[in-house]
């Protein structure tokens, strides 16, 4: 008789596998037990820990990742709570609970379809669940749809009498419509049949601070410390309303407090130290830090906080010395990494960028993938105008973390920089799907849309942001401004309108207005608005200037003067009044008054460089060089300022003193020797005046700074000094990007046709000299563009 060991053994293994499968199941399901049990009990941490053994033992598993969302929330970390959310709906598409709760996050987020997709799906799974329907009420609330949002959520209460989201929506529905007694009435009325739930006693205590209840406030916040004391969160908030009341000693026992009831928690001991550096003082902070290390040698987030707290009081050679200690205790763990970065950022700070530089190349070669050396990496780059290094950087990361938003930025500013508009918005775009609330980012694309010619686009990106921030004054004025440069003066009255309801008490919606007539010539209609935005608010500089500009279109300076003079009765050192009004003595021909004015803004404020220049407008204008002159150096005396330096030699060239203009320059240079500005200067005259090569060797040795700069009028300057040395293709490099970010600039483009003449591309040249003609036909060095216009028709 034969056996069949080989069956047997397929047998045995099975059974073996099946117990296994059987012990893995009864596992998680005790873990699972233990971590609700953990959770209802307050004890988030240890929840997290159950719930994490399930899932090394099943990533998949559906329950524990709803869970472990749950907790991340609880713990405050609504980012980790999205992504569990997610990977529950993923795992799981009858997953109702998982779908509503990844809905109330693109909800708050303001990604309303995101939102509203979920709700469809929750829906679809049962239409008549209390949670989906408070979802559904959310969106509409979202929407301005309050009453279909109060009728949906009142659904939803009367289906699960004493449902927390549907009391809360309904709460704040109340609030919003401006009766948020009525919303305190309500809470109270809910609070005593969940005596266990804090979110409802958390809308109670922010109503009691919005209507200045601040006693009944602090009795909440306490409250809900006593009824869940384990989450940290609860008694920061606590701590951050006494803070806010000038009650530091009671908030600095509620810290204490959290140090001694959770010992084990980290973040409670940085919140003491924080507050300590914070309100009394980073020695003190340092006194009480220096025990918790003794207590706690190995705890990185404390070493870091003592490197905080040396930076905090400019210690940076401690700082130094604590990130060398962390560096040797973890040379190639993460937290070596993170002190080796923070180390090379100090460096960078502190002007030592070659030793940064040493440091960052010795990271990447360990981990080329390593991602905030890359980034930091890529920020030098970007400020050295290495902007394909910087952009080659940023792409590695996000190639790894493609949705890290601060990379994305700095991708969009390199690109920006580089004359890359498409890929620019391209980032830009994708901020602002992953942060739809972030006003930054879709102003920026808004802004570059319009640069890049697509206003109809910026404003569709505005009017969606007004849709849900209809109150934005930020959005307003930027929808203002692409309706202004469409110059759709109908459309950009509209928004105005929407400003002046908006901010009924500020300047900028009847300012904003004025402008609008006056670009179109309605003078009259324009002070109108100019002079109701100066009633507004009487300190307001632009509708002043834009007021006195109307008058004097309208051929009305007494009107400007009889304004100014009242404005100067109530405030008799109001400098900009009386520069004003210098001006407008300047334009009615009365030069002595105007001098009077002028001097006095002078005598008022003669750190401001504007008076000087215009006396010295006023006196060239009376053929007086000599009064300008002095009046230009007593200027550049008094306030340094580079500006008042290029009008003095502007004056000295015209008058063929070159040498005069020279040696100001020189000295404005050896005056402030880390301006950009004041060198640009230097460079551009000697490159322009320059009678030899040595001359212009000098230049070329200086310009070095410069053309490292993305700055178009200094890229300009290096690119004179190239053509004059014959270096034609550098200059052509430099004219081209140039005249990318500045295309309406007549003397770059003439430049680049003269660059293009001389290495013989006539068709070029002939493109950029027409250009330049058309741009400006009486800018310096118009003549020399027809006369070479004239050679190429001939040739």
């Amino acid at each position: 008789m034969k056996h069949n060991y080989f069956g047997i053994l397929v047998l045995i293994l099975s059974i073996g596998s099946l117990t296994a499968c059987d012990d893995s199941r009864r596992k998680m399901n005790e873990l699972l037990q233990q971590g609700k049990e953990q959770f209802q009990a307050g004890d988030y941490e240890n929840a997290r820990q159950s719930f994490d053994h399930i899932l090394k033992i099943k990533s998949d598993h559906v329950e524990a990742l709803y869970q472990s969302a749950e907790v991340s929330a609880k713990l405050g970390d609504l980012q980790m709570a999205r992504e569990f959310y997610q990977k529950a709906v993923d795992a799981d598409p009858k997953h109702l609970m998982a779908r509503v709760k990844l809905g109330q996050f693109y909800l708050l987020a303001g990604q309303l379809n995101n939102a509203e997709t979920l709700a469809k799906e929750a829906n679809a799974i049962d239409d008549e669940n209390p949670d989906a329907l408070v979802l559904s009420a959310g969106i509409l609330a979202a929407q301005n749809n309050s009453d279909a949002a109060t009728v949906k959520a009142e659904a939803a209460l009367a289906k699960r009498p004493g449902d927390v989201p549907a009391i809360l929506l309904l709460a704040s529905l109340q609030a919003k419509s401006g009766k948020p007694d009525k919303a305190i009435t309500f809470l109270l009325q809910h609070i005593g049949k969940n005596p266990s739930d804090t979110s409802l006693r958390l809308m109670l205590a922010n109503l009691y601070i919005t209507t200045k209840a601040f006693d009944e406030a602090l009795k909440t916040l306490e409250a809900i410390v006593k009824i869940e004391p384990k989450p940290l969160i609860h008694r920061k908030r606590l701590a951050l309303f006494l803070i806010e009341q000038n009650q530091l000693d009671k908030a600095e026992a509620v810290l204490r407090q959290a140090v001694a009831d959770l010992p084990d928690n980290q973040q409670a001991r940085l919140n003491l130290l924080d507050f300590l550096a914070e309100k009394r003082g980073p020695e003190i902070a340092e006194s009480e830090l220096i025990p918790m290390l003794e207590d706690h040698p190995d705890d990185f987030v404390l070493k870091f906080g003592l490197v905080n707290l040396y930076l905090t009081q400019n210690l940076t050679e401690k700082a130094e010395q604590a990130l060398q200690e962390i560096i040797a205790l973890d040379q190639s763990g993460r937290q070596g990494v993170k002190a080796n970065i923070l180390l090379a950022r100090l460096q960078v700070k502190s002007g030592r960028i070659e030793s940064a530089k040493e440091l960052i190349e010795t990271l990447l070669n360990a981990n080329p993938k390593e991602p905030e050396a890359l980034i930091l990496r890529g920020e030098l780059a970007l400020t050295e105008s290495r902007l394909a290094d910087a952009i080659g950087d940023f792409r590695k990361v996000l190639v790894e973390q493609p949705d890290t938003i601060k990379v994305l930025k700095l991708l969009a500013t390199a690109h920006q920089l580089n004359q890359d508009p498409v890929p620019a918005l391209e980032n830009l775009e994708k901020i602002v799907r992953l942060l739809p609330n972030d006003e930054n980012a879709r102003l920026e694309l808004a802004e570059l849309l319009v640069k890049t010619g697509s206003a109809g686009k910026a404003a569709e990106q505005m009017i969606t942001w007004l849709q849900v921030n209809p109150g934005s004054k930020r959005g307003l004025e930027a929808l203002f401004n692409i309706y202004r440069v469409q110059q759709q003066w109908e459309q950009a009255r509209q928004v105005a309108g929407h400003l002046q309801q908006a901010y009924p008490n500020d300047a900028s919606g009847f300012y904003l207005a004025g402008l609008t007539f006056q670009s179109e010539g309605k003078q009259q209609e324009a002070v109108t608005f100019f002079a109701k935005a100066l009633s507004k608010q009487t300190d307001a500089v632009e509708p002043l200037t834009q007021l006195v500009n109307s008058y004097l279109q309208l051929k009305k300076p007494d009107q400007s003067l009889k304004i100014l003079q009242e404005i100067i009765k109530q405030k008799p050192e109001h400098f900009i009044a009386y520069n004003l009004m210098g001006g407008v003595f300047a334009a009615a021909n009365k030069p002595a008054e105007a001098a009077a004015a002028f001097n006095r803004v002078i005598a008022i404020k003669p750190e401001w460089e504007n008076p000087y220049r215009n006396l010295a407008g006023l006196y060239i204008n009376l053929k007086e060089q000599g009064k300008a002159v002095r009046i230009l150096q007593q200027g550049i005396d008094t306030t340094g300022s580079l500006t008042l330096v290029s009008d003095l030699a502007a004056i000295y060239h015209q008058a063929g003193a070159h040498d005069k203009a020279l040696a100001l320059l020189e000295d404005s240079y050896k005056n402030q020797p880390q301006s950009a500005v004041a060198l640009n200067n230097l460079v551009r005259y000697l490159s322009v005046q320059a009678k030899d090569n040595a001359a212009l060797d000098r230049a070329a040795k200086l310009a070095g700074p410069l053309a490292k700069t993305n700055n178009p009028d200094m890229l300009y300057t290096v690119a004179v000094l190239a053509y004059r040395q014959g270096s034609y293709d550098k200059a052509r490099e430099l004219l081209e990007k140039v005249t990318g970010q500045v295309p309406d600039s007549a003397v770059a483009h003439h430049k680049l046709g003269m660059v293009y003449f001389k290495q013989g591309d006539n068709k070029r040249a002939r493109e950029h000299l027409e250009k330049a003609i058309e741009k400006d036909d009486h800018y310096n060095g118009v003549d020399e563009a027809r006369q070479t216009l004239k050679t190429i028709s001939e040739s």
